[in-house]
């Protein structure tokens, strides 16, 4: 299964995601969060999510997500979600 197709049956289940990506300095990042969207900015397609642990939004670019999975961990939308 592709990375888009784990975000989006996370998204339908209303399961988190583990995502592994790398970030813009280089470094390697894992996070539990809730998916929630895709947003093409800067000519770059972005995945938005709220991180759990941080209690906030984030986004990754897409073309750095190393990897994802669902969880079995359910979730209360925050906002619509659109994966």
């Amino acid at each position: 299964m592709s990375i888009k197709e784990t975000i989006a049956s996370a998204a339908r289940n209303l399961h988190t995601v583990i995502i592994t990506a790398r970030e813009d300095d280089g470094g390697i990042e894992t996070r539990e969060a809730e998916p929630y969207s895709y947003r093409f900015t800067g000519g770059t397609e972005k995945f938005f999510c709220y991180d759990i642990a941080k209690g906030d939004t984030r986004n990754f670019h897409v073309n750095k997500i190393i990897s994802v999975e669902e969880t079995q961990n359910s979730f209360t939308p925050r906002w619509g979600v659109e994966v």
